[in-house]
């Protein structure tokens, strides 16, 4: 794949160092697309206001990344945030700054590629400017950006090809004017099995000190509302089992933090470490209120747990009744009644974490670089 394409551009709002793991989906794609024979160059600004305020080291302004003969280069150049209340102007400034890195690109890119639609709109003046063909991925879980101005229906129709994380997605992308149906592709998110794999559930729950008679529900996401943490907490506490315990995975506002009875792990663990916990649980629970395509579902099928998650659009290209229960993500009750349900019929979580694996086994990494890399040889070739 990609002979046609030797270097692609990426705009993306971060990227992750060790001790800042932010969008790990965003470097799993670029190191997939650099394994595909590609050379890739990332630009992500990083706020000032940012480390200012959380006293953290920034990220270095250029990493670069060798596979084979291909590389990786990160960009990271400082923009302003002014605040919350003046988007326009922290648009601008991050405009300004990947506006600057990409002209001083020695070798200008065969592809542009913007991770979501503001990014892609960061990038159209210097596409168009050098005639380079446009690309976005849109996986908002609510697509915020609107063709308002004439320059942004422009953008809207030089983009070439809409790399859609779910139906959902695409829906919504054609629903507010922002492309058409046949510039549509679905490539659901994915996974790197190398990490997200099946381990020795005595051995990860060994680590744990977890009981082999214990049932484990597993969370990972922001404790916060749309995510579901408390729902989930709730639902386990009106189960009154001691036998039932659980780990709650990420971080978030206080009063959405979990706290049900036998919590057996919360907080925040570095993306590597997820695996482990995740491999120690019976069962996956999100009842998430909105999405593009949950990362977070993936990672747990591919460690072969069933799913209890959201009966909602964006999760239906990838979850159905061989992998998972799916609910009303509102309703306590029913959290509670999936959970239990899996608790006591062993046999159709034996079926469900099948289903789980088998569905995650199309969803790699590196089918979905591919996929990607495919779909923008065909259209480029088409608008030639």
């Amino acid at each position: 794949m990609g002979r046609n394409i030797k270097h692609i551009v990426i705009v993306a709002d971060n990227y992750p160092t060790e001790y800042d793991p932010v969008f790990p989906f965003v470097a799993q794609l670029a190191e997939a697309i650099a394994k595909n024979g590609v050379d890739v160059t990332v630009i992500a600004p990083q706020s000032i206001a940012k480390w200012v305020k959380t006293l953290k080291s920034k990220h270095p302004f250029k990493r670069t990344l060798y596979f084979g003969e291909n590389k990786l280069t990160i960009l990271q150049p400082l923009c302003i945030s002014f605040s919350n209340k003046t988007p326009r102007l922290n648009a601008w400034s991050r405009k300004f700054a990947i506006g600057k890195c990409f002209e001083r690109l020695k070798n200008k890119p065969d592809v542009c590629y913007g991770h979501f639609w503001h990014s892609g709109y960061f990038l159209y003046d210097k596409a168009k400017k050098y005639n380079l063909p446009l690309f976005v991925a849109t996986g908002e879980s609510i697509i915020r950006f609107n063709a308002k101005t004439k320059n942004e229906k422009d953008f809207c129709e030089y983009v070439k090809g809409v790399i859609c994380v779910s139906t959902k997605n695409k829906d919504e992308s054609i629903e507010k004017k922002l492309t058409v149906e046949k510039k549509c592709i679905i490539i659901p998110n994915a996974i790197d099995n190398n990490v997200f794999k099946q381990l020795d559930k005595g051995q990860c729950r060994s680590v744990l000190n977890i009981n082999d008679n214990d049932f484990v529900v597993a969370f990972v996401g922001w404790f916060g509302e749309r995510k579901g943490s408390l729902r989930v907490s709730n639902a386990i506490q009106k189960l009154n089992n001691p036998h039932i315990k659980s780990i709650f995975i990420g971080t978030g506002s206080v009063n959405f933090e979990p706290t049900c009875d036998n919590i057996i792990f919360k907080g925040r663990l570095a993306h590597h470490e997820v695996p482990h916990y995740l491999n120690a649980a019976d069962v996956f629970v999100l009842p998430t209120l909105h999405e593009g395509c949950c990362n977070a579902i993936i990672e747990a099928m591919a460690c072969g747990l069933p799913i209890i998650s959201s009966d909602l659009s964006f999760n239906h290209d990838v979850l159905n009744d061989t992998n998972s229960i799916m609910i009303d993500p509102n309703d306590e009750s029913a959290i509670s009644d999936a959970i239990c349900k899996l608790y006591n019929d062993k046999i159709m979580r034996k079926n469900l974490s099948d289903g789980a694996l088998c569905t995650s086994l199309n969803l790699t990494i590196e089918k979905r670089s591919s996929s990607i890399l495919r779909f923008m040889e065909l259209c480029t070739i088409k608008n030639n």
